[in-house]
């Protein structure tokens, strides 16, 4: 699943507007009861829930961040609720020129339940926001643990493999001292944008700090995450990142792989990682290796390849 800071803002605009939608359709419900005015048809037919602008939004949505939330699916069906509870009541207006204080309460009651599902979802939106780095678009590290939480506890409640990444560009300081910080933040962006659409739909990334990414392969096998590794690093290689001049600049990053080891902890397994990196750092940049492929070196304790 691919969320995004513009998709999540577009939603909470669409759900906004939404409600200020509402609440002019309420108003004309007001304003008939208290003035005796027409309803408007639109407003108060059998199919008002398809017609009014927030249906026909969310009755057409398909994004995932959405399509299977249950607050949106609850939303769904309150609203469809209190159009179809307006139409019944419009009716009895028609025919007897008012409705009794229970019926009113009644329509009042589904609309505060309605609107506060859409500022409750609303909110949650807003506070999925603070998950994402502004600079990158990505995850940030605290958000992106809770995704790590959550495949350890299903590695080791069911077995199934998964490894995670840790990735560091290459010479990024030399980017920054060349071209500027402005330009170094592009090439991060450009990498994080670049990473994350090549990976799988299930996979996530974060930028873990600095020019260092993390990623989780649910799923993945140890060879296979090295395959899908070194597919992402080649391409990276290849990728050309415009600085607005006439030579587009080529940036490379080392990867390090570890399979994810139930056996000790979260932060454990990113420091495997995070010493596969090392190896592939001091092996000469521009490679992927796993924390299985490198040795403790007898002399000064740290891990080099074999």
């Amino acid at each position: 699943m691919r969320f995004t800071t513009e998709k999540i803002r577009l939603i909470i605009q669409v759900l906004e507007q939404a409600v200020t939608e509402h609440l002019g359709w309420l108003n004309d419900w007001h304003r008939s009861l208290i003035f005796g005015q027409p309803l408007a048809k639109i407003c108060f037919s059998k199919d008002s829930y398809l017609r009014c602008g927030f249906g026909q939004w969310h009755y057409s949505q398909s994004s995932p961040i959405l399509s299977d939330h249950s607050v949106f699916i609850l939303i769904g069906q309150l609203h469809r609720a209190l159009h179809n509870r307006a139409f019944v009541l419009a009716e009895k207006i028609k025919h007897d020129g008012t409705i009794s204080i229970k019926d009113y309460d009644g329509f009042i009651a589904k609309e505060q339940d309605f609107s506060k599902r859409i500022f409750d979802l609303r909110d949650e939106l807003r506070e999925i926001l603070f998950e994402f780095d502004p600079l990158t678009d990505i995850f940030n590290r605290q958000a992106f643990f809770r995704i790590l939480s959550y495949e350890y506890a299903r590695a080791l409640r069911t077995g199934q493999p998964c490894c995670i990444c840790m990735v560091d560009l290459d010479h990024f300081k030399t980017i920054n001292d060349t071209y500027g910080h402005l330009i170094g933040d592009k090439v991060l962006h450009a990498v994080a944008h670049y990473l994350t659409n090549k990976l799988r739909p299930y996979d996530s990334m974060c930028r873990y700090g600095g020019e260092e990414f993390l990623i989780c392969l649910p799923s993945t096998k140890l060879d296979k995450a090295k395959k899908i590794v070194n597919r992402l690093r080649i391409g990276l290689s290849s990728l050309p990142i415009d600085l607005d001049k006439d030579n587009p600049l080529n940036i490379t990053a080392s990867f390090g792989i570890a399979k994810m080891a139930t056996n000790i902890p979260i932060y454990g397994n990113i420091d495997r990682a995070d010493e596969a990196l090392y190896a592939a750092k001091h092996g000469g940049r521009n490679q992927a290796i796993a924390y299985e492929e490198i040795r403790p070196d007898s002399k000064n304790g740290r891990r080099k390849v074999k």
